[in-house]
């Protein structure tokens, strides 16, 4: 099932900020590696409400409050927020957020089938020929590798 990316920018641009910075975050400022943030996001039941686009989830914190949020529900405990350093900005880690966040709003697909078609290794492999690209065409390049990849997710 495709649905097209939501008509308010507003929430689009939420959606792909949280998740850029949440990536970001949790890789530079939490020691994780993009493997490790996606599997406790995943287990956390977090990437399913950000998948079904639930405020709270999406818009509704910063990417840094939903790392926290995340390691909360895995570790037990509540978590302090770590802000990220100045010069954390617009990474490798940050696009792997921001590409997959608006594969999510562009093909209903969830964070835990997009992982599962396009693992965090080869988001970063797909990094330096890809982040360039504007979003249309991203999206473009995106969804045509998934469909290659897990037909059933957008068919």
């Amino acid at each position: 099932m495709t649905k097209s990316i939501p008509a308010d920018p507003i929430m689009l641009s939420g959606m792909t900020d949280c998740l850029a910075i949440a990536v970001e975050n949790a890789v530079l400022e939490w020691g994780d590696t993009p493997d490790s943030f996606f599997e406790k996001f995943i287990a956390s039941g977090l990437a399913d409400d950000f998948s079904e686009q639930a405020p709270f989830a999406t818009t509704g914190c910063t990417g840094e409050e939903l790392v926290a949020m995340i390691n909360e529900r895995i570790i037990g405990s509540p978590q302090n927020v770590r802000l990220g350093s100045a010069e954390m900005d617009y990474s490798e880690y940050y696009w792997i957020g921001y590409a997959l966040a608006l594969l999510v709003a562009e093909t209903g697909a969830s964070i835990r089938q997009i992982i599962a078609a396009i693992p965090p290794p080869e988001w970063l492999r797909l990094y330096p020929t890809h982040h360039e690209y504007g979003d249309e065409l991203l999206l473009e390049k995106l969804s045509g590798y998934i469909n290659v990849l897990r037909p059933d997710i957008t068919n």
